[in-house]
């Protein structure tokens, strides 16, 4: 005799089925303690940060394998990592941000300049071709930052990005796109938006998308998604921007950055940056 399920659950099974689908454990690329942050270069190479290194790594997805590319001078560890021209990228270091150009036959590294009252830079977005924005966990502060001639000045502040509980740390991952600023505040368990004119600076008051999931940094995803690295959580999800509603898409135990694939054989792939080195897995667009 044959039994037929209620509707009901059979749109649960297929919700069920998809859910699996989409939610898997990526696969490691290499080993690397405690990667910080990485960024995807158009050759196809990933730069991966560290906070208590001052080398800027160099990983072969394909070949799987990493090295050394360069040590930034002066830097104890490095943390936020974003392309302001092609193959030449700003990089955190401690106080300091770092220009380091790859369009030559060897990288070169320069300090730009220091941000001496700075508490503890983290996050990096690019806002255009010569200027960062860099956020500051420890003082809850975003300073937008000439990446040419070093000036900077603080573009945003904002309760949601301040520190709480007992380690001061508050805005974490930043990232800029079509005049929106987005970010989270790892230890408040919250992600924002801000709309922001050309310098930086808001245009409007901050929407807030949730407050009950870890987000350390976060990238764009090339079908118009947002993937958020949860760190303890040791997943990244997806988020639709124009919902806010966040979804399982892969786990990997502690979590911290992420960065998509930039040639056509990779393009849906997502890289992401962890506690035990990079990781990757393939995302349904």
């Amino acid at each position: 005799m044959v039994q037929f399920l209620p509707l009901l659950s059979i749109l649960s099974l297929a919700s069920a089925v998809l859910l699996s689908q989409r939610q898997k454990a990526a696969a490691q690329v290499v080993k690397l303690t405690s990667t910080e942050n990485l960024a995807v270069r158009s050759n196809g190479q990933i730069l991966a940060t560290n906070m208590q290194s001052p080398n800027l790594y160099t990983v072969d997805p394909v070949a799987k394998t990493s090295s050394t590319a360069i040590v930034l001078t002066g830097a104890s560890g490095l943390s936020g990592i974003g392309e302001v021209l092609p193959d030449v990228f700003a990089v955190i270091g401690g106080k300091g941000i770092y220009r380091v150009d790859f369009t030559g036959t060897t990288p070169k590294e320069t300090l730009v300049k220091e941000i001496t009252e700075a508490s503890n830079l983290n996050g990096l977005a690019v806002l255009n071709n010569n200027t960062v924005l860099v956020a500051d966990a420890g003082r809850g502060d975003v300073y937008r930052f000439d990446v040419t001639t070093g000036a900077y000045s603080v573009a945003l502040s904002d309760p949601t990005m301040t520190p709480s509980g007992s380690i001061p740390f508050g805005i974490d991952g930043i990232k800029y796109r079509d005049g929106v600023v987005w970010y989270t505040n790892i230890f408040k368990n919250s992600f924002h938006k801000v709309p922001v004119d050309a310098t930086g600076k808001a245009t409007g008051a901050v929407t807030t998308l949730w407050t009950n999931l870890m987000g350390d940094d976060l990238c764009f995803g090339p079908n118009g998604k947002i993937y958020v690295a949860t760190n303890g959580k040791n997943s990244v999800i997806e988020v639709d921007p124009a919902v806010g509603k966040p979804t399982t898409v892969a786990t990997v135990t502690g979590s911290t950055s992420c960065g998509f694939g930039r040639g056509s054989a990779d393009k849906d792939v997502i890289y992401i940056g962890a506690s035990q080195g990079i990781f990757q897995t393939t995302i349904s667009m």
